[in-house]
């Protein structure tokens, strides 16, 4: 058997050379109607999804391994939704897809093995005996042809990845071995095949079909077909990106206007295929679902996840990012009641912390043990909105291994008994943090974005300060979702719509509080400095006068007045600030609080931070990050000042909750939806072996949580239940609060406060 080296879908690293990386109630109303898709044109098609499909129990079954690769000859459909029933899933989700074909395709090419038999047949049936729903999945910007298949037939051939005179290239290798080509996923002959493929899946008895990394491109190729298409489309020869062999490591060189429109001319074909999928797959009475990992990228689909029924969000080894990830996923899901979902299991591993002989890539799809880190990451998918797929089933098949499915199980077991509580739950926020869509356009002028690395360093102090919060990009960002917040943070977000500025504005006369840091606003959509001091110029009486030159050693925040924002910091206070800050000019309407000082230099290098009224509102501008020094440093006077900004910008209204315990556990606010609270605490307490990859951790209990939550007004509090413990416990009234002590949190706890 020749083993199979993983190609990671969501390619979460940077394009190297190019600088790409990749109010006073508390209830969300949720609209009714399905949403066309804001900026898309989706077409009205009469098809609606399933009511079930927003609150599954998924299983994932790989089939780039055994017992599906690279022999199906152990592979028995029964075995399979045994173990699914097993863990406690209700849907299956079945790779029927891999190197090869596991049912008669006339498209892709089909398994040696496979014979009279069609592998979706004989799952649908098991499933249809045992009331599983079943979904299948198909690679699409992820598919992998091994060098044997185009020997073997070379009808195939189109499909492979061509350079610029045409020989095929981006071969994948293990161990000095050549093993794969990449696919051409923008030529003709590959896009008519899918079509294809998926009016086969289609045509079998299963519920729904599931696309692998859309918008995942895997490099230009230089075939007849897309040199045509790409000239037709933008003009320019193809030939000008003749040095471009990986779209996501560039040379130096690299033609930024002819990557530009390439990617352009990508993502058009990308929606072409995706909205003719989606045709063919509603008018089987299906639905549609993908992997979600690369919408999130500049050079992606914008609004790629509006199309789908549902879509993958990607994983997180920490928790913390974890949760940004699934409140996010969520709230892009919330608006048309789509079905956000992540990982949670024995997925993958990474590259970074293997062994030199398990390079570039290990994947041990069936013999990665389950422990008490699977317990934490579907507890945490389901704090921040998002279902959890267990991943995958093949070890269980197999019984590889001491780590049992009890950690799967238990998790299903609380997603079904806390059905009730959790589906259509909304988060309770105190700040809303807002990445943008336009900032991650700084990589068409081989710019940076820090956007979503300084969003999850301030979730982060929020966390660890026991703090609401919430994640919701700009694409849905509304006027009715402003009016329901206290506070809006812009973590480095670089660029924004005009349009948004103006809601901003208004939500902040209205009363709102905005904090914005670093660069936001400095940049247009199209990642070129804006030459009229910044979008944000009248909204914060800040104006920005270029980019931020490189940082130096030995800067401080110096504290310039007296001011409420600022807390325990009084005039003369000197505190840990960001060595590299972006050069602003403060204007009349607004006031100094602090200014950057290079301690060694003596020097001053511009202000730090500025704080402005505008009608019944204020903002805050910090002209560095402080956030994004936190998850590194854990600097006492970084988390208190930031805590202290955040509470002066709400005006020190009253936090949706309170909790007494060490830094580590993490509190996540819901309001179901019959009005309960429902708070998810995360004893993320324990030691971890590396920050990097899937390592062992050890979580350790917690004692005597003491938890308070407000109450509504007009609401009162009738009892608490800990749902994971299936205990009720007592409470007690204090003001405003009612308040409980759990007596241990061992990983995660949901408390369900009952109200009258």
């Amino acid at each position: 058997m020749k083993r199979r080296v993983f190609l990671k879908g969501t390619l979460t690293g940077m394009v190297a050379g190019a600088g790409m990386r990749l109010g006073t109630g508390h209830r969300q109303t949720v609209s009714a109607a399905v949403e066309t898709g804001r900026d898309m044109n989706l077409p009205a098609d009469g098809y609606r999804p399933p009511d079930w499909l927003r609150y599954i129990r998924p299983v994932y079954f790989d089939g780039y391994t055994a017992p599906l690769y690279p022999s199906i000859k152990h592979f028995h459909a029964k075995r399979l939704v045994d173990i699914t029933l097993k863990l406690g899933g209700d849907t299956l989700r079945f790779q029927p897809i891999g190197y090869r074909a596991y049912f008669p395709s006339k498209a892709f090419p089909v398994f040696s093995e496979l014979g009279n038999r069609d592998l979706i047949n004989e799952v649908s049936q098991e499933c249809r005996k045992a009331g599983l729903h079943l979904y299948c999945y198909t690679g699409y910007g992820m598919i992998i042809m091994d060098l044997d298949l185009i020997q073997q037939h070379p009808e195939f051939s189109d499909w492979v990845l061509r350079d610029i005179h045409g020989e095929p290239y981006g071969v994948e290798t293990e161990y000095g071995v050549k093993y794969s080509y990449k696919i051409c996923i923008t030529g003709d002959a590959y896009r008519q095949a899918m079509r294809t493929t998926v009016r086969e899946l289609c045509e079998h008895d299963t519920d729904g079909v599931y696309f692998d990394c859309p918008s995942n491109y895997r490099g230009v190729c230089f075939c007849d077909s897309c040199r045509t298409n790409f000239k037709k489309f933008s003009g320019m020869d193809l030939e000008r990106l003749g040095n471009v062999l990986d779209v996501y490591s560039l040379p130096r060189d690299v033609d930024m206007a002819a990557l530009v429109a390439w990617f352009e001319w990508a993502n058009k074909l990308t929606k072409e295929d995706l909205l003719d999928f989606r045709k063919i797959i509603h008018g089987a009475g299906k639905f549609m679902l993908c992997h979600n990992g690369a919408t999130w990228r500049g050079a992606s689909l914008p609004l790629q996840y509006r199309i789908p029924e549902g879509f993958m969000v990607e994983y997180h080894d920490q928790t913390y990012q974890r949760l940004v990830g699934a409140l996010m996923g969520a709230s892009m899901a919330r608006p048309a009641r789509k079905l956000a979902m992540a990982y949670m299991g024995s997925y993958d591993v990474s590259t970074d912390d293997q062994p030199s002989h398990s390079k570039p890539w290990a994947v041990h799809m069936a013999d990665i043990e389950d422990s008490d880190e699977i317990r934490m990451e579907g507890f945490a998918n389901l704090a921040g909105g998002s279902i959890p797929i267990y991943a995958c089933a093949n070890r269980l098949y197999f019984g590889i291994g001491s780590g049992s499915a009890e950690a799967a199980q238990e998790v299903f077991r609380v997603v079904r008994r806390a059905e009730p509580i959790l589906k259509d739950s909304v988060p309770v926020p105190y700040v809303g943090i807002v990445p943008t869509w336009e900032a991650l356009q700084l990589w068409r002028t081989r710019r940076r974005s820090w956007n979503m690395m300084m969003t999850e360093s301030l979730a982060l102090v929020l966390l660890d300060s026991h703090i609401s919060f919430d994640v919701n990009p700009n694409t849905e960002m509304t006027a009715d979702w402003l009016q329901r917040q206290r506070v809006v943070a812009l973590c480095g977000a670089s660029a924004l719509k005009d349009e948004d500025v103006r809601l901003l504005a208004d939500w902040v006369s209205a009363g709102g509080g905005l904090l914005a840091t670093y660069d936001s606003g400095l940049y247009t959509a199209h990642g070129e400095p804006r030459k009229d001091g910044g979008a944000l110029k009248d909204l914060l009486d800040v104006e920005m006068k270029g980019e931020p030159p490189e940082g130096q050693a030995d800067c401080f925040y110096r504290v310039k007045a007296d001011h409420p924002a600022l807390g325990e910091y009084g005039k003369s206070s000197v505190v840990m600030g960001d060595a590299r800050l972006a050069p602003v000019e403060v204007r009349d309407g607004a006031t100094l609080l602090a200014d950057c000082w290079n301690l060694q230099m003596e020097q001053v290098r511009g202000p730090a931070i500025v704080a402005k009224t505008l009608g019944k509102g204020r903002t805050i501008y910090i002209s560095g990050s402080l956030e994004a020094h936190y998850p590194s440093s854990r600097v006492a006077s970084l988390q208190k000042m930031l805590v202290s900004i955040i509470r002066y910008l709400a005006g020190d209204a009253p936090v949706p909750f309170q909790m007494s315990a060490p830094r580590g556990v993490y509190g996540v606010l819901r309001e179901s939806a019959n009005g309960d609270l429902a708070l998810w605490v995360l004893a993320n307490v324990g030691f971890k072996d590396a920050s990097i990859g899937r390592m062992r951790q050890d979580f350790l209990p917690v004692h005597d949580v003491e938890v308070r939550v407000l109450v509504p007004e007009g609401r009162q509090a009738r009892s608490v239940e800990l749902i994971r413990a299936k205990r009720s416990i007592p409470f007690k009234v204090d003001g405003k609060y009612a308040v409980a002590s759990i007596p241990t949190v061992h990983i995660a706890e949901l408390v369900h406060w009952k109200l009258a």
